[in-house]
């Protein structure tokens, strides 16, 4: 019986982090915040283009991202005035693409009648309509954990 000698591991093509720049870059940690999906309401949302894989409320220490489908908003976390658990949307609000209210043009984007989170701004932000001067002073999002995401808004916005 032979014996072979051990070869050494060969190395990967990683990015050498200590020489970027003056400091190591490295990834910025994000909190993920998944959609809640109701299994009666998931054909409708489907045909809008809205799956669990394309939904997703993500929050870093520098801004807010919200995709719900094809439909994006983002903004700075400075821009975020509050965040509050709220009673769950009605059931026109949940099928389909986002609601945008007549009254305060504010937008709903909702995967469920559980529990939300509305989200209010300091600046008005695009996203529910492809034109760039529509703008909305609050967006209400049914996440899987509504509180979590409040108590990750509460701690990076009121740190200490």
């Amino acid at each position: 019986m032979a014996v072979m000698a051990a070869e050494p591991l060969q190395q990967t093509n990683r990015p050498d982090l200590s020489v970027v720049g003056d400091t190591a870059a490295l990834p910025e940690p994000a909190h993920f915040f998944p959609f809640a999906f109701s299994d009666p309401l998931a054909l409708p949302l489907r045909a809008a283009g809205i799956w669990p894989f394309s939904s997703v409320v993500t929050v870093t220490a520098r801004d807010l991202r919200i995709r719900y489908g094809p439909w994006s908003v983002r903004t700075p976390l400075t821009n975020v005035a509050s965040a509050k658990v709220i009673p769950g949307p009605g059931w026109l609000d949940v099928i389909g693409p986002p609601r945008v209210a007549l009254r305060d043009g504010s937008v709903t984007f909702a995967t469920a009648r559980t529990r939300a989170v509305r989200l209010r701004f300091l600046d008005p932000v695009p996203g529910a309509v492809p034109l760039s001067f529509v703008r909305h002073p609050s967006v209400t999002v049914t996440v899987r954990d509504p509180e979590g995401l409040v108590a990750v808004l509460d701690t990076l916005l009121r740190p200490g």
